[in-house]
């Protein structure tokens, strides 16, 4: 008897225990937190946009107990443009200057002989005229080739026994086909060069084709038939029309009289002016 009853009172006891344990575990027992949180990045290279998605976290305690807590970012976007602007300007032409022309004229001149003179007084030139044509080619530094018809004309006075320019024996009018050379420069231009200041120097050929000595009667063996003249010219363009005005130097005598030597000095001395087109 008393042997059931301390088995019966063991059994209660490991039941008691049994019982305490499980309450003891059921509310000790707690279940760990967890956080769980994602934070892409997505980068455009053209419109700069970062966004963010949005991140969540949960926790719980218990059975009885949940919560759960949600927090969402708004998505931030950032947009850069960049606009660019591309502005051209035409820079100078350089094919716009003129650099090669056509030119026409025509004009007047003043012929006299370096040796001309009565008692120390020098004689003024006949009335002559010209008319040519001229290519020019080049910039502000350029050269110039042309070919002229050129009628000079000119008194001669012949040392004899009269005292005064009464005593002129007559007049010699030559005409010549005359090729100039020059190299010029130009002092002022305008932007394209077409309106300028120039400056020339020179150098031509006179080829003699007719000539009338008068009472001197010259034949054309003591005219000769080609000589040189050094050449200078102050000219100005005003858009296609030109002025010139040249000064002629002769280097060599124009009249080789032999039987008479009164024409020593026959060296031309002429100034001219002209006008004309450039096309």
């Amino acid at each position: 008897m008393k042997r059931h009853v301390s088995l019966l009172a063991i059994g209660i006891a490991s039941f008691g225990l049994a019982q305490a344990q499980t309450t003891t575990n059921s509310y000790s027992s707690t279940s760990g937190n967890s956080t769980y949180s994602t934070s892409p990045v997505t980068t455009d290279s053209t419109n700069a946009v970062n966004s963010s998605s949005p991140s969540s976290s949960y926790n719980s305690t218990d059975g009885s107990t949940n919560s759960m807590t949600n927090s969402t970012a708004s998505p931030t976007y950032t947009t850069t443009t960049t606009d660019t602007y591309s502005t051209s300007t035409r820079p100078r032409d350089t094919k716009d200057y003129k650099n090669f022309v056509f030119g026409l004229y025509a004009g007047a001149n003043s012929t006299r002989f370096a040796g001309e003179d009565v008692n120390g007084d020098r004689l003024s030139g006949r009335l002559g005229y010209q008319a040519g044509f001229f290519v020019r080619g080049g910039g502000r530094l350029y050269g110039q080739l042309g070919a002229e018809y050129f009628a000079s004309s000119s008194n001669y006075f012949t040392a004899g026994d009269g005292t005064s320019a009464a005593t002129i024996r007559d007049q010699i009018n030559i005409q010549y086909v005359q090729i100039p050379v020059y190299i010029g420069y130009k002092l002022l231009e305008s932007d394209r060069g077409i309106s300028a200041i120039r400056l020339q120097a020179g150098l031509e050929y006179a080829n003699r084709i007719n000539s009338n000595s008068g009472d001197f009667n010259l034949s054309n063996s003591e005219i000769k038939s080609g000589t040189f003249n050094g050449l200078g010219q102050l000219g100005f363009d005003i858009g296609p029309l030109l002025i010139d005005l040249t000064y002629h130097h002769g280097f060599s005598n124009s009249i080789e009289a032999v039987n008479n030597t009164g024409f020593a000095g026959s060296q031309r001395r002429i100034l001219s002016a002209s006008v004309g087109f450039k096309f």
